[in-house]
C-alpha cells in the first residue's frame, strides 16, 4: 500500500468549514479518506464538496454547534452510518471568541466565554469520538490547540492557559485511552496565514487595539521558517490519520514557522 494512503478510512473533521478545515478536508479525501465535515456554514459547505467531486474519496458535510454535545454526537453517527465506522476524529473549528486581548481588559464574562469558546468543542469531539470508537478498538483523536499554551503570549492569557489544558488532556486521555486502542495527539498553532484569524489579527481592524496589534505583528515577524499555512497542517494532520502513526500517541507539535521552540 502506497505510504499516506487513507483509502478506506472514516475521518470525521469538526470545524471543516474554515480555511484550515477545508484544506484538512479537500487533502483527505485526496488520499481516499471518507471524510464527514461538521460546520455552520452551509454554502461554504457546499464549495468544499464540490472542490472534492472526482477525488479518490468522498465527503458528507453535517451541519452542527460545536458547543452541543448532542449536535457533535450527530456528525459523528452519521459518519458511522454512511460509512460503517470512524478511524479518525480531527478536532477543530468553534468560535474562539472573545478573541485575544489584555488580562486586565477582560471581565468576568470574558474569561468564562474565553474559556468555554475554547475547551468546550474540543471536550465534546474527543468525548463523541471516543464513544464511537472504543466499541471497536481502535482510533484516532487530532485536537487542535494553541501554542500559547506552551509559550506565554501577551492578550493570550486564557486563550493559552485553555492550550495547556488541552496539551495535558492530550497526555493524560491518550495514556488511559490507549487500553481501549484510541491514540490521541494535538497540534499546536500559532498565527497561521491565510485564515480569517490571520486578517483579523494583523488587518487594519487589528490597528484599533495597537497593543493586541504589537504583539500579532512580532508574532508574524518572528516565524524565521516563514508563517504556516493552512496545507502545512493538514499535511501533518494526514500523517497523524494514516497508518503510519499507529504507534505515535499523547505527542504535542508545534507547527509556527519558528516563531518560538517550547520546551514540551
Amino acid at each position: 500500500m502506497k505510504q499516506g494512503n487513507l483509502a478506506g478510512r472514516s475521518v470525521v473533521v469538526l470545524g471543516g468549514t474554515s480555511a484550515l478545515g477545508r484544506a484538512m478536508v479537500e487533502r483527505l479525501a485526496r488520499h481516499g479518506a471518507y471524510v464527514t465535515f461538521q460546520g455552520r456554514d452551509e454554502a461554504v459547505a457546499a464549495g468544499i464538496a464540490d472542490a472534492c467531486r472526482g477525488l479518490q474519496g468522498r465527503v458528507l458535510f453535517r451541519p452542527a454547534n460545536l458547543m452541543d454535545y448532542e449536535e457533535v454526537r450527530g456528525v459523528f453517527l452519521e459518519a458511522e452510518a454512511a460509512f460503517g465506522k470512524v478511524d479518525v476524529s480531527v478536532c477543530s473549528g468553534g468560535s474562539l471568541e472573545p478573541g485575544p486581548m489584555l488580562f486586565k481588559d477582560m471581565s468576568v464574562a470574558d474569561m468564562i466565554a474565553c474559556t468555554e469558546s475554547r475547551l468546550i468543542p474540543r471536550l465534546n469531539g474527543l468525548k463523541a469520538a471516543s464513544e464511537v470508537m472504543i466499541p471497536r478498538g481502535y482510533g484516532k483523536v487530532i485536537l487542535i490547540t494553541t501554542d500559547a499554551g506552551r509559550t506565554p503570549t501577551p492578550t493570550e492569557t486564557i486563550i493559552g492557559a485553555t492550550g495547556a489544558f488541552l496539551i495535558h488532556l492530550t497526555r493524560a486521555a491518550g495514556s488511559e485511552l490507549a487500553r481501549n486502542g484510541i491514540r490521541v495527539n494535538a497540534v499546536a498553532l500559532s498565527l497561521t496565514a491565510g485564515t480569517s484569524a490571520y486578517e483579523r489579527l494583523t488587518g487594519p481592524e487589528a490597528e484599533k487595539v495597537p497593543a493586541k496589534a504589537k504583539v500579532f505583528r512580532k508574532i508574524r515577524d518572528r516565524a524565521v521558517f516563514g508563517l504556516a499555512h493552512p496545507e502545512d497542517i493538514a499535511a501533518y494532520v494526514h500523517y497523524l490519520a494514516s497508518p503510519e502513526s499507529d504507534r505515535v500517541s499523547g505527542s504535542t507539535l508545534s507547527i509556527n514557522g519558528g516563531v518560538s521552540f517550547p520546551g514540551y
